[in-house]
């Protein structure tokens, strides 16, 4: 399961992923990421909520990494992602993101993650 949440007025995108999340609906997710940032201005930030997300199998992984890649393409400012106590979920996320140059910091909750925004 996802969910994409962008907000042009804070020139934010939030992405909540959940489950373990087959290959189809990987590649559904990261078009619509993709398609959404476009509503936003270079310099935009990303939150990824990955909480209840179960670490994925390689091709799930590849789809994660184009993601990765089209932020930095594009002009991500911060991204943030919401780990929870996942973290093999979020080794995966991380290692995934320095393949293509993108960073995130990682945090417990999403008011952590809009205090990490702010800064």
């Amino acid at each position: 399961m996802h969910s994409i949440d962008c907000d042009p007025k804070k020139n934010r995108i939030h992405i909540k992923l959940a489950g373990l999340m087959a290959l189809d609906e990987m590649v559904k997710c990261s078009n619509e990421t993709i398609a959404a940032t476009a509503r936003l201005k270079r310099g935009y930030d990303v939150i990824t909520d990955i909480v209840d997300f179960s670490p994925a199998g390689p091709e799930v992984t590849k789809q994660i990494e184009r993601v990765q890649a089209h932020f930095v393409a594009s002009g991500a400012r911060k991204g943030v992602r919401i780990v929870g106590q996942k973290v093999i979920a979020s080794l995966q996320f991380k290692r995934t993101g320095s393949n293509v140059g993108y960073s995130s910091v990682n945090v417990a909750t999403l008011a952590d993650a809009e205090i990490e925004l702010s800064k």
